[in-house]
């Protein structure tokens, strides 16, 4: 992805890193609430199961007040798509013309056609509701 960084930050649990992430646009600015155009490079820096990546984004919907049936709908077509991952691995997420596309390690891994779930996820990140308001400004650009 050779779009500018809008802004970087790291998710850390403890004395642990969890991920890096960065958020990436033609421009270089983030944009409320334009979630086309723009990619989401997350670099894991620990070992975690699908499944734990599964339930985390669940909790963050959770949190967000999205109901458990679309929740529900929204991790059945994740959980086809997202693979475990390593320290090292690189998961992406990028929105163009309302399609996300999922890559791992750089390759096309699953394609979203649903810009509900497009918005949801980027919501993890990007609302202004999320449970980590700090990570959110340093993502996009303000901190």
């Amino acid at each position: 992805m050779n779009w500018p960084v809008v802004g970087k930050t790291e998710l850390t649990w403890g004395w642990w890193t969890i991920y890096q992430a960065q958020l990436r646009t033609p421009s270089g600015q983030y944009q409320a609430n334009n979630d086309n155009n723009i990619a989401l490079i997350i670099r894991y820096e620990r070992e975690i199961d699908v499944s734990d990546l599964l339930q985390a984004t669940d909790e963050q919907w959770q949190h967000l007040g999205y109901s458990q049936q679309q929740r529900q709908v929204w991790l059945k077509s994740l959980q086809g798509i997202w693979p475990n991952v390593r320290q090292g691995d690189r998961l992406i997420f990028v929105v163009q013309d309302e399609i996300g596309y999922f890559l791992f390690q750089d390759k096309v891994i699953g394609t979203i056609s649903n810009p509900s779930l497009n918005r949801a996820f980027l919501a993890i990140w990007l609302s202004p509701n999320s449970s980590y308001p700090k990570l959110r400004l340093e993502l996009i650009g303000r901190e």
